[in-house]
């Protein structure tokens, strides 16, 4: 059997990744993958480069701008196509509804990557609201609505399932339309490494492929799953976030594992607006998606 070293860019991954080696996924394709361990943006670039890892969980935002200098990077497969997002106010505020944000502050998570805020930049964006809302971004730890209900910021903008959380601690949240893009767990690596192991890149994206079908038509096993393998702090032990959670993934997540354009547009433009060298890069560029093409046209996916 065949190591793979998969690291994840953010922790939330693991739920539907311990799902996919659970099912067998992996396993099936004569694959053991090593994908329980965190690489920061910039290390993922220097793992893949180096060779000591096989793909990567991401990135969304730097390849297309290391891209215009001549980085190697490239994408293979897209589990999810969208993100679902919510605002966070208090139970008394006359915030409701994302056009009321006008004149006022929205805090966004500014660790872990441009992402979160970037995704805060362009749901503004798209509604006119880019000239009138003031983001803010949050580099301390802790939950994003401590700065609500401490007056730091009149909303904040969250994910699933956060906001959960955020109605148990008293807090009213609005459920934004689902935003295209490419997020969650990317396949990511060279193109270097692709060229060389056609048959290695076929059997990975195989595997996660099917352990997402998995997760799919199983509902109550996938929720043991997640049950059992999440820690506490992210929903192990407690059903009804778990339910949350799955609820979630299914309706974002797909098994063909091809992006679409609306997400690409979109993760695109937030490069650009991150750092302007992303604009010499098409974005294109970084997709290969012709092993998902042979293995949708030999019905393998």
């Amino acid at each position: 059997m065949e190591t793979i070293r998969f690291p994840y860019r953010s922790a939330r991954h693991l739920a539907l990744l311990n799902v996919v080696a659970e099912s067998g996924g992996w396993k099936k394709q004569g694959l053991k993958v090593d994908y329980n361990f965190y690489v920061d943006p910039e290390e993922a670039h220097k793992l893949l480069r180096s060779g000591k890892v096989q793909f990567i969980g991401g990135n969304h935002i730097t390849p297309y701008i290391k891209r215009s200098s001549g980085d190697d990077w490239i994408y293979v497969g897209q589990t999810a196509n969208y993100i679902a997002l919510a605002l966070v106010v208090r139970k008394d505020s006359k915030i409701r509804k994302l056009e009321d944000l006008r004149g006022k502050k929205l805090g966004a998570r500014g660790t872990g990557g441009p992402h979160t805020w970037l995704n805060a930049w362009i749901t503004l964006s798209k509604s006119g609201l880019e000239n009138s809302v003031e983001i803010v971004r949050v580099f301390k730890r802790g939950r994003m609505w401590n700065g609500v209900q401490e007056g730091e910021y009149d909303a904040a903008l969250i994910g699933r399932p956060d906001d959960l959380k955020a109605r148990r601690d008293g807090m009213r949240t609005i459920m934004l339309p689902l935003l295209p893009m490419i997020v969650f767990t990317t396949v990511s690596s060279t193109g270097t490494f692709v060229r060389e192991n056609e048959a290695i890149v076929k059997k990975f994206l195989k595997g996660l492929a099917s352990g997402i079908r998995y997760f799919k038509a199983n509902r109550r096993r996938s929720m043991d799953i997640l049950n059992a393998t999440l820690p506490k702090e992210r929903g192990g032990g407690d059903r009804e976030m778990i339910a949350y959670y799955y609820k979630d993934l299914t309706e974002t997540i797909s098994s063909t594992l091809f992006p679409t354009m609306d997400a690409i547009y979109n993760v695109y433009a937030e490069a650009c607006r991150y750092n302007a060298a992303a604009k010499r890069t098409n974005p294109l560029e970084l997709w290969d998606l012709h092993f998902l093409r042979q293995l949708r046209d030999a019905r393998e996916i």
